[in-house]
């Protein structure tokens, strides 16, 4: 999958699901296309390997959200695989004993009604801390906290109303027992993919596009950077010019969450009823992990963190992550589950250079951002990627469907110089 450097209609920065959504895109409507990725691999945070635990384990997204919707469903029947939606019994676990069914029944009503609230306070128009419009002080406060940190990487008062409000959710989420980024790396197959390629300047400021790697110098039309908000911020990638202020602000306040995992793989099937595949929660804390047992129905239990929690855990290293799962773990099914234990793997995605977390969350107050990042500048410098799509970030998808978008514009916008009448060079670079 790799290609010589040379001139290009559109640059592509970064092979994720956004970044391949593109590539294709541009390749459909018949665009000289390259893609730039900094890693030896296509997928971005799209990763299944099987080596760690013996079978295919996804570091990191796993489930087609809202399957409805999601074009991955349909590319996956495409290219051979059976996508199915995964039945789950949730459960509490509280000290030394699973919650009984008066206080699951709590806990899940809680949960609901204070999911309603943010929900009710977006679609009001509030863009406000969820922290503000949940009951806090509770007996299930801490753990909707952590559940919370989980699905949107991170917790209550980081996470704004209206951008909760505006993210469409159909709850329907089913897996590819082979992996998502098994999928996503298949979909991308065939493009003109350049790896170990990472794009160290962009400038932006004459008639074409220059991207400097360790490679050479790509030029191109038009480039369409998919790349997180988390590398935008950090300056891995320089702008020349430097990217206008309302972008530099909308990168600011579309950051990067905490999301990890860690999951063991054990000999047999020890876990016991209920029958089928389940998930429980370590406690009624704060602090609490999120087990989901057997997924795909494999000999594997893995652990969910995000938020603060994460962000520490990950500081500590992944073995640290690593024991207090298995702790965990061990107050769950006993302490003889790790004599059953025949491998481990941690994530550590804040760590990862190319990356810088799990996905991404609107700052209370600054959810319109969103749009503002994704809007291309000047007809040649375009944005993809989860955090530009304001209905399905933190997805896939969301960032597929991004791709697609940001390549069809890009295209239009170079249809009038097919001639070979280039646009004129920037003279305003404020």
């Amino acid at each position: 999958m790799t290609q010589a450097l040379s001139d290009y209609d559109i640059a592509v920065v970064g092979a994720g699901a956004a970044g391949l959504a593109a590539a294709r895109t541009a390749c459909d409507l018949g665009l000289r296309t390259v893609v730039l990725e900094a890693k030896s691999r296509v997928g971005g945070r799209a990763y299944t390997e099987s080596a760690s635990l013996g079978v295919p384990f996804d570091h990191g997204c796993r489930w087609l959200h809202s399957a409805g919707r999601n074009p991955f469903v349909a590319i996956a029947r495409r290219l051979g695989y059976a996508p199915y939606l995964e039945q789950r019994v949730r459960q509490v676990f509280l000290g030394d004993r699973r919650a009984d069914v008066a206080e699951t029944a709590e806990w899940t009503e809680f949960a609901l009604r204070n999911f309603r609230a943010m929900d009710a306070a977006g679609r009001a128009g509030q863009d406000v801390p969820a922290s503000q419009v949940i009951e806090r002080g509770r007996r299930w406060s801490g753990l909707f906290d952590a559940w919370c940190a989980m699905m949107t990487a991170f917790n209550t008062d980081g996470v704004s109303t209206l951008d909760y409000a505006r993210y469409i959710d159909t709850k329907e989420n089913w897996v590819v027992p082979q992996g998502f980024g098994t999928l996503i790396a298949h979909y991308g197959a065939g493009l003109p993919v350049t790896l170990d390629a990472p794009v160290r300047r962009v400038a932006w400021g004459g008639p074409r596009v220059t991207l400097e790697t360790p490679m050479g110098t790509v030029s191109a039309r038009a480039a369409i950077v998919t790349v997180s908000t988390a590398v935008l911020a950090n300056g891995g990638i320089r702008f020349d010019p430097a990217l206008p202020d309302g972008k530099q602000a909308a990168i600011e306040a579309v950051p990067m969450g905490a999301a990890n995992k860690v999951a063991f793989a054990v000999r047999r099937d020890i876990f016991g009823a209920p029958e089928g595949r389940f998930s429980i929660f370590s406690s009624d804390k704060a602090d609490a992990m999120h087990f989901h047992v057997r997924p795909c129905g494999d000999p594997v239990v893995g652990a969910y963190v995000g938020g603060r929690v994460c962000d520490a855990l990950e500081k500590d290293g992944t073995a640290a992550m690593t024991a207090l799962a298995l702790e965990r773990l061990k107050a769950i099914f006993g302490a003889d589950i790790e004599k059953e234990i025949t491998a481990s793997v941690a994530t550590a995605w804040r760590g990862d250079p190319d990356i810088g977390g799990g996905y991404s969350g609107a700052k209370p107050g600054q959810a319109d951002r969103r749009a503002e990042l994704g809007r291309p500048l000047d007809d040649r410098l375009f944005f993809a990627g989860e955090a530009t799509s304001i209905d399905f970030y933190s997805t896939a998808h969301g960032a597929y469907f991004s791709g697609v978008a940001a390549a069809e514009a890009a295209g239009a916008a170079l249809a009038p110089r097919r001639s070979g009448q280039e646009k004129p060079a920037r003279t305003d670079m404020s």
